[in-house]
This record gives C-alpha cells, sequence and structure tokens, in this order.
C-alpha cells in the first residue's frame, strides 16, 4: 500500500497568515488520508497475512522548511510520527510501515516553480549530489519498500534526498546572502510569496513558454462574484456541480471564497469530467460545437433534510423524494404539507415555463415560512441519481395505473443500508487507476491482486536489468 496523495497549498504560509481553512484542508488530505489509507489496509493485510505499507512524508519534515509553508511541514511531520507508531503496534502481525521522504524532486511543478537559473541554483546549493532528484528514483525507493527484500525493515524514514537532510551546506558568497532577518515584525522567508509571483509576471512579459495553467480573466470574474455574492458562492458547469469533490474542500461543502477552492472542486470532480468529456455520449444528436459555462452561483446555508427531487414525465411529477441520504424523524409527519407544497409551485411556477416534457428538477422547501425555491434542473435519464427510485421503475411509470408518491427514509438502519456505511460519493474519493485495478473486488481481494501487480512490477524490473547486464 502506497499513501501517495498530498497536496501543498499555495496559500500556506507561517503561523501568522496562514488561514484555518488552509490548515484544516492540508492536515485532511495529508494526514487524514493517510490514516484511512492505513486503517483499510490493515484490515486486508491481517486477512493475507501481512504486507508493507509506505507513507510519503518529505524531508521537510526532518529538518525544517527554509521557506513558510508551516501546514505543509507539520502534516509531514505528522506522517513520520503516526508512521513510526503503526510500525511498533503492529509489527508482529507481519505489517511493516514506512516513511518515505524525497527530496527535491524534477517534476513539471518544481521546475514551472523554479524558473529561473537563480532560483534552482538556491535549492541545488542544499543537495550534496548538486542535481535534483528523478520522480522513477523515488519510485525506486517505493518499490523497495515494498518488497521482500526489505522484510525486516519497518519505522524507517527512508530518505530518498541526495544526502540534503544528513548535510550542513555553506553556499559561496558573502554572509549577507544568505542572511534573511524579521522585517516588521514579521518572519520573512528566503523568498517570499509576492517575490515569486513578481518573477512569474516578469516572465510573463518577457514571452516565456508557460507550462502552468493560468486564467486571469476567469480568476478575476470569480472574484468579482464573491464580492457580489457576499464573501461566498459555489460552482457548476453546464449540468453538474462538483459535489463528489466536496470532500476535498476544507469546508467539506461546496462553498468557495476564492478561484482556488473553485479549481480545486473542479479539477477533483468526476462530475465535472463527465459533463466536459462524456455529457454527450448517449445522444444522437451531438452538437458539432461545446460550449461549456462555468455558472457561479450565491452559497446560502440549507439544511440538507428540506432538499426534494422531483422526476417529470410527460409534464406531471410521477415520484418525489428527499435528496439527502441520511434519516430524519420529522419528514414523515410533514408528508402532506411538503406534498402540497411542491405541487403547487409545479403548477404555478414551473410546468408552464419550462417546455421539456420529461425532466428531473431539485427544491428547496423552506420550513420557517413554508416557501419553495427551484434549485436545479437535471435531464430524465440514467445519468441523474434516481436516489429512492430506480430508473426501470421511473421509465415505465403510467400514472394512469399508479398514483405518484413522495418517499423518505424510514429508519436510521435503511440510511446505513443506503449509504453501504461508506461516505457519500466514497469512490469518488479513490484514485481511478485503483478503482481499475480492483474491478470490484473485496478490500482482501484487492489487497492481494495489489501485491502480485507490485511484485510482477518488480519481476519485470528484474528482468529488464538482467536484460541490460546481457547486452
Amino acid at each position: 500500500m502506497f499513501n501517495n496523495a498530498g497536496i501543498m497549498h499555495p496559500q500556506d504560509d507561517n503561523a501568522l497568515n496562514t488561514e484555518e481553512r488552509i490548515w484544516d484542508l492540508t492536515m485532511d488530505i495529508n494526514v487524514k488520508g493517510v490514516w484511512y489509507g492505513c486503517k483499510y489496509a490493515i484490515i486486508a493485510m491481517r486477512k493475507s497475512g501481512g504486507g508493507s505499507i509506505i507513507n510519503t512524508a518529505s524531508f521537510v519534515a526532518l529538518m525544517g522548511a527554509a521557506t513558510p509553508q508551516l501546514a505543509y511541514t507539520a502534516s509531514k511531520g505528522a506522517v513520520l510520527a503516526m508512521t513510526r507508531e503503526l510500525a511498533m503496534v503492529h509489527a508482529r502481525e507481519n505489517i511493516r510501515f514506512n516513511s518515505l521522504c524525497p527530496g527535491p524532486i524534477r517534476t513539471p511543478l518544481l521546475m514551472d516553480f523554479l524558473n529561473t537559473e537563480e532560483k534552482k541554483q538556491r535549492r541545488l546549493v542544499h543537495v550534496p549530489q548538486g542535481r535534483f532528484g528523478e520522480a522513477i528514483e523515488q519510485a525506486y525507493g517505493a518499490l523497495f519498500l515494498a518488497s521482500d527484500e526489505s522484510s525486516f525493515v519497518t519505522g524507517v524514514d527512508f530518505r530518498v534526498d541526495g544526502g540534503l537532510a544528513s548535510a550542513y551546506v555553506t553556499p559561496e558568497g558573502e554572509p549577507t546572502e544568505s542572511i534573511y532577518l524579521p522585517k516588521d515584525g514579521q518572519p520573512q522567508a528566503a523568498a517570499t510569496l509576492e517575490e515569486i509571483d513578481s518573477d512569474l509576471e516578469d516572465d510573463y512579459d518577457q514571452g516565456e513558454d508557460e507550462n502552468t495553467p493560468h486564467f486571469p480573466e476567469i480568476e478575476n470574474a470569480i472574484k468579482e462574484a464573491v464580492n457580489e455574492f457576499e464573501g461566498a458562492l459555489f460552482p457548476k458547469l453546464n449540468w453538474s456541480a462538483p459535489r463528489d469533490a466536496a470532500w476535498i474542500a476544507s469546508t467539506q461543502t461546496l462553498k468557495c471564497t476564492s478561484p482556488f477552492d473553485v479549481f480545486l472542486l473542479l479539477k477533483s470532480s468526476d462530475f465535472i469530467n463527465h459533463d466536459l468529456n462524456h455529457a454527450y455520449d448517449d445522444c444522437q444528436d451531438t452538437p458539432t460545437t461545446r460550449k461549456f459555462d462555468l455558472v457561479l452561483r450565491k452559497w446560502y446555508d440549507l439544511q440538507p433534510s428540506m432538499e426534494f427531487r422531483c422526476f417529470v414525465k410527460n409534464q406531471d411529477i410521477i415520484g418525489i423524494c428527499q435528496r439527502d441520504l441520511n434519516y430524519y424523524d420529522f419528514l414523515p409527519a410533514m408528508k402532506d404539507d411538503i406534498e402540497l407544497l411542491i405541487y403547487r409551485f409545479f403548477e404555478e411556477h414551473v410546468v408552464e415555463q419550462f417546455d421539456s416534457l420529461n425532466y428531473v428538477f431539485d427544491v428547496y422547501v423552506q420550513r420557517s415560512n413554508q416557501k419553495v425555491y427551484l434549485m436545479d434542473f437535471n435531464p430524465f435519464c440514467s445519468t441523474t441519481d434516481s436516489i429512492l427510485y430506480d430508473w426501470q421503475e421511473l421509465e415505465t411509470f403510467d400514472l394512469d395505473q399508479k398514483q405518484a408518491d413522495i418517499r423518505f427514509i424510514q429508519s436510521e438502519s435503511e440510511a446505513n443500508i443506503l449509504s453501504c456505511n461508506a461516505p457519500k460519493f466514497a469512490t469518488n474519493m479513490v484514485p481511478k487507476d485503483v478503482i481499475d485495478l480492483s474491478n470490484g473486488q473485496s478490500i482482501a481481494e484487492f489487497a492481494e491482486q495489489f501485491q502480485k501487480a507490485m511484485k510482477q512490477t518488480e519481476q519485470d524490473y528484474s528482468t529488464d536489468e538482467d536484460d541490460q547486464d546481457d547486452e
């Protein structure tokens, strides 16, 4: 098991400047994500007789960072401590835990950040080998820790850093070139974010190639919308909102207060990926040009219990159900009132205004004043979540033979069954390649298959090396 997911937020700074939401987001992904990965891997490995778990930390967890990135550094320190304790607790179960601590690695992201020779040298002066590491070198380190060759290695901070964490390096030049003092009562980095931004802007002005995505017009539009909507909004594309990516946000919701929040949700969402790449897969009259709109709406704090999905067929409501898959004991008593309010709203504001015969719409019922608010429209097809119905039932529904109903979850046990005792959109929290490899297997079966894949990779690598030796 290789826990290799993590972030370093661009707004991560020192203790005084780092916002709480940035701290929480970093800890949720870098620490809680590792904890979840270890937790479920342990269950699987107990059944299979043991295994190896590698958690990615960083050299900054061993020696601190030269520039303020407190949340990231603290999160990686937590990974080190957690890994050591797990190694001791599970040592007699033949489950090994080790931390992989990479040094500066030559990745497109880092090279875009260190976009001048001067910036590169400021990093390389601390690396005894005098170069950046390569991603494949980290992979070899992880492969060793996952293999039987490291069967007596556990609880180790495994550094692949070119000697960086073992060295005390004094750069050449005048002392003032490497000494940075606090300014105006604030700790100062060797290079501040403002200086880096300034350097990047200079590069843009000089016409240099830029590989990092850059959307100044969209960023400005989002900032203006945030101001217009009193500080918070939520995004969606033509059809879908990135609800499946809410887990990655610091608030665990779609609430966005900056362009970064919007980009993070859009980039992390399978729903958005579907809209962009597969929205017309089942259409017979696919448009020749595809126009995508980023829709920004004002954020409201709503009660999930009062959100309802309504299914319309031949311009008649054939079903209503709650959208949130939790049990609310007060809903059955409100059934008649909710049904009356939604039907009245549909007749007065929807059916005459919306031309389609078949569609799905979502509403919010405000309990205090018994008003209904339209939230969204969705297509009447299987790509829309039918929630407490199934699509075969909806597609064959005939109002002449059957009466439309409104459905609620009736008990905690029913809610647990519907959610499979897992977080909502749990499968969207796992990388696609892991889903593809699992192929519908149980956790234990997947762990066994994953170990076989790792061993096969190791054997292929050994075969390649033998072939090279023969040459």
